[in-house]
């Protein structure tokens, strides 16, 4: 897609071509355009959905907005990413919009919505993964649990489906430490996880995996030391 763009030389045409993309781009069912779905810092209302095939291990998107210009910018982003990997789709390098000739007649402001449009697919391809991952087995046996907030977080982080999945409460050895009180006393943990879409991921697109999965669990605790490796890796 970027190739396809770059070797138009007018930038009037370029502009042109994403208006016609616009034009062309399937309408979004309207059971879709929630606010779960939108785009934040958008200049227009942008809302993007994914949806992940187990078969194929690949992510495709529908997208709309309600201003031309940013709907040739969704459709441009759907037509690039469906069809790839969770996996490809995270690593998606976000300058790949100048070499496709148009970074350069976008306003900062839509430059900035791009990119925003950019991120939130790249959180929607994780969550639909999560999600068939989710419906398609049953989740792993939690071990027994003291407090609320473990069960909470070994269901969120079952959704990974885990070949392994080990949580442990190191609360008490954090008696009278500032943020030590967490949610009813459960503020400090050691996570250990290993799961197949953790394959191919740099340690940090890890960790901010695990913390979607967690989501406002995450501000209710105080520390979570994290071990995550594929099953090819080990431990």
């Amino acid at each position: 897609m970027a190739d396809q763009f770059s070797s138009i030389p007018d930038e009037k045409i370029r502009y042109k071509q994403l208006l016609y993309m616009a034009a062309k781009n399937t309408p979004m069912d309207p059971s879709l355009q929630i606010q779960q779905n939108k785009v934040e810092g958008c200049l227009s209302v942008v809302h993007v959905h994914a949806t992940y095939h187990p078969d194929t291990k690949t992510v495709f998107f529908v997208g709309d907005s309600d201003g031309q210009l940013t709907k040739g910018l969704v459709s441009l982003l759907v037509k690039g990413l469906s069809g790839s990997t969770v996996e490809e789709i995270v690593e998606v390098d976000p300058g790949f919009i100048m070499a496709c000739g148009i970074g350069g007649s976008l306003t900062p402001s839509r430059n900035n919505g791009f990119l925003n449009m950019l991120s939130m697919m790249k959180l929607k391809a994780r969550e639909s993964f999560a999600a068939a991952a989710a419906a398609a087995a049953p989740a792993p046996a939690a071990a027994p649990a003291a407090g609320p907030m473990y069960n909470e977080m070994m269901s969120r982080l079952a959704m990974l489906q885990p070949t392994k999945l080990e949580l442990v409460d190191n609360s008490d050895q954090h008696a009278g430490h500032s943020g030590a009180r967490g949610f009813s006393g459960e503020s400090h943990f050691a996570l250990v996880v290993v799961a197949d879409c953790f394959e191919g991921l740099r340690l940090l697109k890890r960790h901010q995996l695990i913390y979607t999965m967690l989501g406002d669990v995450m501000e209710k605790i105080h520390a979570l030391e994290i071990k995550a490796k594929s099953p090819s890796e080990g431990l």
